[in-house]
C-alpha cells in the first residue's frame, strides 16, 4: 500500500516555502546563501545544500541559529554522525527554542546508534530491478529462489503491482510481474507461509471494494484467486500483512479504536483460525501512522516504520523489543539511525533469516520515488532496554544476560528468557548466561582496475557461509581503486565485482586460517564492440546441447553482466576441438551455442541483444595436440556487437 505521499510532499514543500520565506522577509545575514541551500535540499543536492549553509552561517557570524539547525540536519542527510552531532551541539549553546526539541532528540537517535551495530552497510539493488516509478516492499521467500516486491512499473493494469525476479548465483534476474494475483487495482506483497506456498497480499479483490484489505493465495501449480481473511479486516483499510511462523499475524489498520491514522495490530492463528486483532499498545502505536511490521525470528524483536517516533524525517525505522509473555509488552522503540534511516521516508524493513542481509524501501534521493536497498548488518548485543509504563509514564532500565537471550530487572532478577522457539518466559529463578564466543576477523585489501590499470570505483561483494548462516559484505573502493575490509573468518569466500561497462568478474578465494592478511586485486574488461570474452569453464552432457548446473554460475556473470548493461548487444559462439567428424561438431557447437541463448533469455535477456553460431573446430586456441589443450577448445565465446 502507498503512503500518503501527497500529504507528505505537501509538508515538506511549505517547511521550505515557509524557510525560504522567512530568510527573504526578515532580511538576515546570509539569507542568499540560505534560499540557494533550501533549494539543493528540495533537490536532494545535499552537499551543495551544505555549502550554502556554511556560507550563510559564516556571513551571519554565527548570530542566526536556524543556519546551525540546518547544518545539522543537513549532515544526517549525508551521513556524517560527528558533524550533525557538532552542529547541533552549536545550536543547542545558542538556547533557541523553535528546534531545541528535534535538535534533542537528533542528537539522542545518534548517540543510540553506536549501539545498535557492530557493522553496518548498504547499496542500491541493481537499477534492472528498478523502473522509473515506486520499487518498495522487498522480500525473500522462504527457500531465498526468488525476490518479491511491489512496484508502480508500467503494465496493462498501470497500478500497484506484484513483481517478483529469480536469484542467480551472480545477483537477480529481471523482474516479471506476478500476473495472477495483479489486478486494474492496488495489489502489494506483504508476506509468505514457511513453506512458500502461501502469499499474504494487501488487495481490492471484490467487487465495488474501496478501502484494501488483506488477503491469502495458494500455490497449486500457479497462484489461485486470493481470498479475503474477514477475521482481520474491516471497514477501513488493513494492509502490510506479516506472518510469523504461520501463527502470528502482524499489520496495519486505519480501524477505529486505534491511537493515530495507522496502528499495527497482531491476530493469532489457533486451530486453523485467525483470531480477534489485537492493538500492540501506545509503546509501538502513536497518533501517527505505524506500518509495515516485521517480526524477527527471534520472535521478540519487532521492526516497524512510524512517522511520529522521534526520527529524521517522515517515516524511519525503529527496533522495539516485547518484554514477558504478552504482546502490549514492549522496551522503548530504539530509531535505527543512519544509514538505515534518512531526513525522507523509509519503511518495509526485511531481515533475511539465517543471514546478516536485510532490505529495506527508501525515498532517500529526493525525486519523490520509493527504491529498494540492501543492507548488510550486524546487530550488537544490547546491554540494556528502557521500559516505559504506558499509564504512568515512567521508565525502568533493564538489562541484558551475556547472551542476549536473558532480560534481567533493575536488581539483577531474571523477568524474562526466550526459549528456542523464540517464546518468551517468565523464570521463577535466575538463569546463568553463557559465554559468548567473539569471533576472529582478517583484512582483505587491493584495488580494483580494469586490464590497462585504470582505477575502477565500484562496489566488490564478499559472501561466504559460517556456522550454517550467510554472511556478506560490500566494499565501495575510493577514487583510486583500493579498498580495505575487515571479515570475519571462514574457509573461503565468493567474491563478485561489476562494474557498469564492464565484465562482471566472479571468483572464490581461500582464507589464511591464521588470520594473516589477503591481497586480491581484480582487473574488469571492458565490454567493448568486437571484444570477444572466452568461457571454456560452461560445461555440457557428454554429446548433448545441454548447460550441466555446476556451468550456471557461469553463465549467470553473462546474464547479469547484460541485465546491467542493457545497450550492448552480443553473440554466443561454440567451439569444440578436432576430436569426432568435423561436420557433426559443427552442428553440436551451434546447438550448444543456442543452449546458452536460450538460458539468457529464460533469465530475461531480451531475444533481440541476442545472435549465436557454431564453428565446431574451424577457430582452434591450439594444436589440439594434448588432452588440456582440446579442453581449451572445447569453449563458448562471448563477442560484443554492439
Amino acid at each position: 500500500m502507498m503512503m500518503n505521499k501527497t500529504r507528505i510532499i505537501l509538508l515538506v514543500t511549505m517547511l521550505l516555502l515557509v524557510c525560504t520565506a522567512s530568510f527573504a522577509a526578515l532580511g538576515l545575514k546570509g539569507e542568499r546563501y540560505a534560499i540557494s541551500g533550501t533549494e539543493y535540499y528540495q533537490r536532494g543536492d545535499y552537499r551543495s545544500a551544505i555549502k550554502d549553509f556554511l556560507a550563510a552561517n559564516a556571513a551571519a557570524e554565527g548570530s542566526r541559529p536556524e543556519y546551525l539547525f540546518w547544518l545539522g540536519k543537513l549532515h544526517i542527510a549525508v551521513s556524517d554522525t560527528s558533524q550533525a552531532l557538532d552542529w547541533f551541539a552549536k545550536y543547542l549553546s545558542t538556547n533557541d527554542q523553535q528546534n531545541k526539541q528535534e535538535a534533542l532528540d537528533y542528537i539522542r537517535i545518534l548517540n543510540r546508534q553506536e549501539s545498535i551495530f557492530d557493522q553496518i552497510t548498504w547499496r542500491s539493488m541493481p537499477s534492472y530491478l528498478s523502473s522509473r516509478n515506486s520499487d518498495y516492499g522487498s522480500l525473500l521467500t522462504p527457500d531465498k529462489k526468488y525476490l518479491w516486491f511491489t512496484s508502480l512499473a508500467p503494465t496493462r493494469f498501470d497500478k500497484e503491482n506484484i513483481w517478483r525476479a529469480e536469484k542467480l548465483a551472480t545477483g537477480w534476474g529481471r523482474p516479471y510481474p506476478v500476473d495472477e494475483l495483479n489486478t486494474d487495482k492496488n495489489e502489494a506483497i506483504g508476506s509468505f507461509s514457511t513453506d512458500g506456498k502461501t502469499a499474504y497480499i494487501f488487495g481490492n479483490f471484490r467487487h465495488n471494494q474501496v478501502d484494501g484489505d488483506i488477503y491469502y493465495s495458494t500455490y497449486s501449480g500457479k497462484w489461485q484467486n486470493p481470498i479475503a481473511i474477514d477475521a482481520v479486516n474491516s471497514p477501513q483499510v488493513e494492509a502490510h500483512p506479516m506472518v510469523w511462523r504461520d501463527s502470528l499475524m502482524f499489520f496495519s489498520s486505519s480501524r477505529e479504536g486505534g491511537y493515530g491514522e495507522f496502528d499495527i495490530y497482531l491476530s493469532i492463528k489457533k486451530d486453523g483460525i485467525w483470531g480477534e486483532p489485537m492493538n500492540l499498545g501506545s509503546q509501538i502505536n502513536t497518533t501517527g501512522s505505524e506500518q509495515t511490521p516485521f517480526l524477527d525470528s527471534d520472535g521478540r524483536t519487532l521492526f516497524f516504520a512510524s512517522d511520529a517516533h522521534p526520527g529524521f524525517g517522515g517515516f524511519d525505522i525503529f527496533r522495539a523489543v516485547r518484554i514477558g509473555k504478552g504482546w502490549q509488552n514492549w522496551s522503548d522503540p530504539d530509531n535505527l539511525g543512519i544509514p538505515v534511516n534518512t531526513i525522507r521516508n523509509d519503511r518495509h524493513f526485511f531481515k533475511i533469516e539465517n543471514s546478516n542481509e536485510a532490505l529495506v524501501s527508501s525515498d532517500r534521493k529526493a525525486d519523490g520515488f520509493e527504491k529498494m536497498y540492501a543492507l548488510n548488518l550486524t546487530f550488537t548485543i544490547p546491554a540494556s532496554y528502557i521500559l516505559t509504563d504506558p499509564a504512568t509514564g515512567e521508565k525502568t532500565v533493564v538489562t541484558v544476560g551475556a547472551d542476549g537471550d536473558v532480560i534481567l530487572g533493575p536488581t539483577g532478577e531474571v523477568v524474562a528468557v526466550v526459549t528456542d522457539t523464540g517464546d518468551i518466559v517468565t523464570p521463577d529463578e535466575k538463569i546463568e548466561a553463557p559465554v559468548v564466543v567473539i569471533p576472529n576477523y582478517f583484512n582483505v585489501f587491493g584495488r580494483l582496475t580494469d586490464e590497462n590499470a585504470k582505477p575502477l570505483n565500484a562496489d566488490i561483494e564478499f559472501s561466504t557461509v559460517i556456522n550454517g548462516k550467510t554472511f556478506k559484505d560490500v566494499v565501495t573502493t575510493d577514487d583510486k581503486g583500493y579498498y580495505n575490509l575487515k571479515l570475519p573468518m571462514s574457509d573461503k569466500y565468493h567474491v563478485i565485482a561489476n562494474a557498469e561497462g564492464y565484465m562482471l568478474h566472479a571468483e572464490d578465494i581461500s582464507v589464511p586460517q591464521d588470520g594473516s592478511p589477503v591481497s586480491l586485486n581484480i582487473a574488469l574488461e571492458k565490454l567493448e564492440v568486437k571484444k570477444v570474452f572466452v568461457f571454456q569453464n560452461i560445461l555440457f552432457d557428454f554429446d548433448k546441447a545441454v548447460i550441466k548446473p555446476e556451468s550456471f554460475a557461469i553463465v549467470d556473470e553473462i546474464v547479469v553482466t547484460m541485465l546491467s548493461n542493457p545497450e550492448i548487444k552480443i553473440e554466443i559462439s561454440g567451439h569444440t576441438c578436432n576430436m569426432g567428424k568435423e561436420e557433426y561438431n559443427l552442428g553440436l557447437s551451434k546447438l550448444r551455442a543456442q543452449a546458452v541463448v536460450d538460458y539468457l533469455v529464460s533469465k530475461g535477456v531480451e531475444t533481440g541483444r541476442l545472435t549465436f553460431d557454431g564453428f565446431g573446430e574451424s577457430k582452434p586456441l591450439n594444436d589440439n595436440k594434448t588432452i588440456a589443450k582440446r579442453q581449451q577448445n572445447r569453449r563458448v565465446e562471448v563477442k560484443v556487437m554492439e
